[in-house]
């Protein structure tokens, strides 16, 4: 069953928790260190060998805290944020559920209803909150000012074109890129429901396996055997062959 005080204690969050920036950012960062984005589970099989894909995604809010934080497997966005989500609404936050479509290969974007994210208002301010993106994403929160942050050596700054937001990001070296863009206009979880049921089954398969995790100076992604680190802000691309490389990798950062 959801327990906020479980959840806390789970984040490694000590003190008297209340709902100022400080303890957004604190949460945010060691809820990406310490509950992972993985996709994993989506490749499981049913007992006729099929994929069972995203229809195992859970807007069971008891069931999700038992399963991706208490037995550590991890979950995919709309689990993660779904739970952050309810955890910031415990702890006294003014949020709101945002839906956001990421940038996919070839420049296409996805569909509207996709990523989840969050709009956390402070003290008159607002700022985004995503705590469970599959690819290279904000640390802590960021302002909806468009003000640059630079989080563990990456640039950050939300930009506003036409009607939608854009995360933007820029490591070492490299220009600015987008990551997803969204809407101001608040969602519920039965948007994402509808988009998961109304889903051909062969796109429900989360193929490939995809892993995130943020580290002590940057990040680490996996998505089968492409294993990417931005540490300090300089990104290293690396190709996997060897399945013992592999199981190592995985020990290292998703056990």
């Amino acid at each position: 069953m959801f327990d906020k005080d479980k959840y806390l204690q789970y984040l490694g969050f000590s003190g008297t928790p209340d709902a100022s920036l400080e303890t957004l950012r604190k949460i945010h960062r060691e809820h990406q260190m310490r509950i992972p984005y993985d996709s994993g589970y989506a490749l499981d099989v049913n007992s006729s060998g099929d994929a069972l894909g995203l229809a195992q995604a859970s807007f069971d809010l008891d069931a999700a805290f038992e399963t991706i934080v208490l037995s550590g497997r991890g979950g995919i966005c709309v689990e993660l944020n779904f739970m952050f989500h309810r955890l910031l609404v415990e702890l006294g936050f003014d949020v709101q559920v945002l839906a956001a479509a990421t940038l996919l290969p070839g420049g296409v974007w996805g569909p509207e209803v996709e990523h989840m994210v969050m709009r956390v208002t402070i003290d008159g301010e607002d700022w985004l909150a995503d705590a469970g993106h599959a690819g290279i994403s904000i640390v802590e929160p960021l302002p909806f000012s468009g003000e640059t942050r630079v989080q563990d050596g990456i640039e950050f700054r939300l930009t506003r074109r036409e009607e939608y937001y854009f995360l933007e990001y820029r490591t070492r070296g490299k220009g600015w890129r987008d990551s997803y863009r969204f809407l101001p206009q608040t969602r519920t979880t039965a948007d994402w429901a509808r988009w998961r049921d109304a889903l051909p089954r062969e796109e429900m398969v989360a193929h490939p396996r995809r892993r995130r995790r943020v580290i002590d100076n940057g990040q680490v992604t996996l998505t089968a055997n492409l294993f990417l680190t931005v540490e300090d802000g300089e990104e290293r691309l690396r190709l996997i062959r060897d399945e013992n490389e592999l199981e190592k990798v995985v020990s290292t950062y998703w056990r």
